[in-house]
């Protein structure tokens, strides 16, 4: 402390001043100034003589008082400061003059202790006493603890200049008055800023002016909540905004705070300033890829329902809103996938995606996705692709209903026109059609999955004419409706014994039964009898035809048994295999292990297969058909509906098949087509070439009995003879005709 010179005139400071020096001037000395100071106090002539110094002396200089007194105050003073501090002295006591006024001067030296060593000191000098022989107080404070704290504060500050200069990240300190203080060179580069033009400056130039204003009041927040209590708060360590380049671009920016105190106690907060433009790019492209189909770039299955759901929602705010979901599907691309392989099929999936777009009317036609769904920016239609070969488009703002109806027929016409394929090297033009089910908004619905549906069930029922569109009815609700109850009536008809066989005739020409077909009929509990026709491709669509054709495999084998350990024992029965069921894997063990279940003779069991089981794979399916006969000694196989497939006529003499089974459609039109006799007269050239049995379906007239029989056809089926029947029904029949 200073309290010495803190005195003013009238006190014993100004006694000393204004008297003249005596012996008593020591004693007044210490008075004054060793026992009101911890600095070290040198009293000294104009000439730096010592003339008494007080005990802090010795404490900080190491030196008695003793063997300083008389002596140059150089003897205190590090050689390169001896120089500098008697220029100070001199300096002074011409600015003290007439020691009239209180004059101080203060500045820095190094002082040299007894031991040698260089201590860093403060020195305040204070003249006073005769103008002609003034006396110079000289008070030194030792600065070797606060050069300590200023060389680490410094290396503090250097230590962590040197790490934010090594850093990627922008870091930026701000004080409470919201000015820039510091700004490493990354965030010079990162807002393409001098130095001298971001630090000293205002936050503000960091930022777009609306964005400044939007956030200033939480960049103070930050000051004054530290990190421990910002959660409590609900003030997120990090935060995004916009920021502004010094050229006025603009970037995402992502800001990490946190806040401390400078020396002097002032609150700093420390800004981590990243540039998340690349960020933000990668998560729009993976957003994109989650929710566009990757081949048509359209929007996929996710959008859609994002999208329907958004604009259901707004529809149901208004009464005026009327739109459409269409369903597509791709008429021939199966085959053209199937026959030309997936690389024409992308094709075709890329140029009808471009086409169906040209349809639409707003000039951005395919789905733009943007991160928040907006009314006010979607485009009138949206594209997506739904799966496969099938497409959804949402019509957003219709005026009549008859809109969407516009809209398909365009549809139609693009999506007809041939397609220039590239396949295996080759050049190929194809076409195909598309069938369109349409479902108005609000009027068919206004749930999302709902609305999907009912367009999709639209889309089947134009499916059955191709290249067609179908407004969504009532009708083809129930319909819809009857079939989803036919369904699940299915999948409990077997455990509820609902399910019931029949068996047709097999008649020779004079009219003796060689044996029956099975035949599956079913009456459902509310909607009576079902056609085979109806249940049986549901079946197929289901899967359920696989346990379903196990039951009446078994069901048969057993009834088979009975019939042949009677009188009946050179009868057989001829039993169907479904497509799918045929093409199972384990079929063959499956069929192999009801056979030897249920006894029966292979001999007497006949496998009827449609020609679509040998058009997957048609080695397999060979392959298949004599594991049969191999395993089934005696079994004999059919091609059933021959003809009305699409099987090479070249490739059925490599098949293990016995029997051929002309499809009903030629029989049934044999006098109604003049192609049909000829046709049926080629297939039974065919079979009694291949030294084939043949069996015509489909019998009803004599007529058609006398020509096939001319005709060499050696078994005959259908309702000239008899309706499938009960089993009960043919038992009795077969006594009455006693059948050899």
């Amino acid at each position: 402390m200073w309290y010495i010179l803190r005195i003013r005139r009238g006190s014993i400071l100004g006694d000393i001043t204004n008297n003249p020096p005596a012996e008593s001037d020591h004693a007044r000395f210490y008075r004054m100034v060793a026992g009101n100071s911890s600095d070290a106090a040198v009293e000294m002539d104009q000439a730096r003589r010592i003339l008494c110094v007080n005990p802090a002396v010795t404490d900080l200089f190491g030196a008695e008082s003793a063997r300083i007194t008389d002596k140059d105050i150089a003897v205190l003073l590090a050689e390169d400061s001896e120089a500098p501090f008697a220029r100070k002295l001199s300096e002074h006591l011409q600015k003290a003059g007439d020691l009239s006024t209180v004059t101080r001067e203060r500045f820095s030296v190094d002082g040299r202790h007894a031991s040698g060593r260089e201590i860093p000191l403060e020195v305040t000098l204070q003249a006073y006493g005769d103008p002609a022989r003034p006396r110079v107080l000289a008070l030194f404070r030792d600065l070797s603890h606060r050069k300590q704290i200023s060389d680490t504060v410094r290396a503090a500050a250097e230590s962590y200049s040197a790490l934010s200069e090594a850093t990627s990240d922008a870091i930026v300190q701000i004080s409470e008055n919201l000015q820039i203080i510091y700004a490493n060179s990354a965030a010079r580069a990162m807002f393409r800023h001098e130095a001298t033009t971001l630090a000293p400056n205002d936050l503000a130039i960091l930022f777009p002016p609306a964005e400044y204003q939007r956030y200033r009041d939480q960049f103070r927040k930050y000051f004054m909540i530290d990190d421990a209590h910002r959660k409590e708060s609900r003030l997120e360590n990090v935060m995004e905004v916009l920021g502004r380049r010094e050229d006025g671009g603009v970037f995402p920016l992502e800001i990490s705070f946190g806040n401390s105190r400078n020396v002097l106690g002032e609150r700093i907060l420390t800004c981590i300033m990243r540039d998340i433009t690349e960020r933000k790019r990668t998560a729009r492209k993976l957003k994109f890829l989650a929710y566009h189909d990757k081949l048509t770039e359209l929007g996929n299955r996710d959008l859609l329902y994002a999208s329907l759901k958004h604009y259901l929602a707004q529809a149901g705010r208004s009464d005026q809103v009327l739109g459409a979901l269409l369903f597509l599907d791709l008429d021939g691309f199966k085959r053209i996938n199937d026959t030309l392989g997936h690389e024409a099929g992308d094709q075709i999936l890329k140029e009808a995606a471009k086409r169906i777009s040209g349809c639409l009317r707003d000039s951005d036609l395919v789905y733009r996705f943007s991160e928040e769904l907006d009314p006010d920016r979607n485009p009138h239609e949206e594209l997506f692709r739904f799966g496969g070969d099938e497409f959804v488009i949402l019509l957003t703002k219709l005026t009549e209903p008859t809109d969407a109806g516009v809209i398909a027929e365009r549809i139609l016409d693009v999506v007809a026109k041939p397609y220039d394929l590239i396949a295996a090297s080759t050049s190929i033009q194809s076409s195909l059609g598309v069938s369109i089910g349409i479902a108005l908004i609000p009027q068919d619905g206004t749930d999302a999955m709902e609305l999907i549906h009912r367009a999709d069930v639209a889309m089947y029922k134009a499916k059955e004419t191709h290249n067609s569109f179908v407004y969504f009815t009532s009708e083809l609700h129930q319909k819809v409706n009857e079939r989803l109850e036919m369904e699940s009536g299915l999948r409990t008809a077997v455990d509820d014994d609902a399910l019931r066989i029949h068996y047709q005739p097999l008649v020779d020409a004079t009219g003796d039964i060689k044996g029956a077909e099975a035949l599956l009929r079913w009456t459902h509990p509310t909607l009576g009898s079902i056609s085979p026709a109806e249940f049986v491709p549901l079946a197929e669509e289901t899967g359920l035809i696989v346990p379903i054709g196990t039951w009446v495999l078994r069901s048969v084998c057993r009834q088979l048994r009975l019939w042949n350990s009677g009188e009946l024992s050179q009868f057989y029965l001829s039993v169907n295999l479904s497509a799918k069921q045929f093409n199972q894997p384990d079929m063959v063990d499956q069929l192999t292990a009801i056979i030897a279940e249920s006894g029966v003779d292979p001999a007497n069991l006949r496998i009827e297969v449609t020609e679509s089981c040998l058009l997957e794979d048609p080695d397999e399916a060979r392959q298949r058909m004599q594991q049969i006969k191999d395993r089934n000694p005696g079994i004999r196989i059919a091609i059933d509906d021959f003809g009305a497939g699409y099987s090479s006529l070249s490739y059925l003499s490599e098949l293990p098949v016995d029997v051929l089974k002309i499809d009903q459609s030629f029989v049934t039109n044999l006098y109604t087509s003049r192609h049909n006799p000829k046709i049926v007269n080629t297939i039974l050239a065919l079979a009694l070439s291949l030294h084939l049995d043949v069996i015509a379906e489909g019998v009803e007239t004599e007529a058609q009995l006398h020509y096939l029989a001319t005709k060499e056809c050696g078994l005959f089926q259908g309702f000239y003879f008899a309706r499938p029947m009960p089993p009960e029904e043919l038992e009795e029949r077969l006594k009455a005709l006693k059948p050899t």
